[in-house]
């Protein structure tokens, strides 16, 4: 259940980001927009191979690297960089889904749904980095998160960006978690 509603707000928050860029294009809302198709790639059906999303998040996270290092604040492209590099590590651990009648399966747990479409090598352990980067990873989306939640609460404007903040962060802790 959880993960159909994890899938729903991205869903959601993507669809906002994407009808956003047509009024207003900043290299953030760009990169909200296309975080929000990668995890719906993810979370539902991916539309191209696991290695060229990876390469794709990897290419934003170094733009906004570089954006960080010519603008100031650098928190939020740090932030996004951040971002990028951790949805590249979720789709270079991911492999496609073996045929199963089942959508919403992940192979390192049969017969246990989780919600992704491409699914976590579970039975190859990537050795202790993985878990470790993934819970590092985790926490700072929980904490990304809190933030997000609390700005949202307290300023009365970007509460556009503030709740995708919010949905994506949560949604990067709940995959990061089921990958575990």
């Amino acid at each position: 259940m959880i993960d159909l509603l994890i899938t729903g707000a991205v869903i959601v928050v993507t669809s906002a980001c994407l009808a956003r860029l047509l009024f207003r294009r900043t290299s953030v809302d760009v990169v909200h927009a296309v975080m929000g198709v990668g995890m719906v790639a993810m979370l539902v059906i991916p539309v191209l191979p696991a290695a060229v999303w990876a390469a794709l998040f990897v290419a934003c996270a170094a733009w906004m690297g570089v954006l960080a290092l010519r603008r100031r604040p650098a928190g939020a492209y740090l932030h996004h960089a951040v971002g990028g590099l951790a949805m590249a590590y979720m789709f270079a651990a991911a492999r496609e889904p073996e045929p199963t009648t089942h959508l919403l399966s992940t192979a390192h747990s049969p017969g246990h749904a989780h919600g992704t479409a491409l699914t976590v090598v579970g039975t190859h352990s990537a050795g202790f980095a993985f878990p470790l980067v993934a819970w590092t990873l985790a926490a700072y989306y929980v904490l990304s998160a809190g933030i997000a939640g609390t700005d949202l609460l307290r300023t009365g404007e970007a509460k556009l960006a503030r709740a995708t903040e919010l949905v994506l962060s949560l949604a990067m802790v709940y995959m990061f978690l089921t990958m575990l």
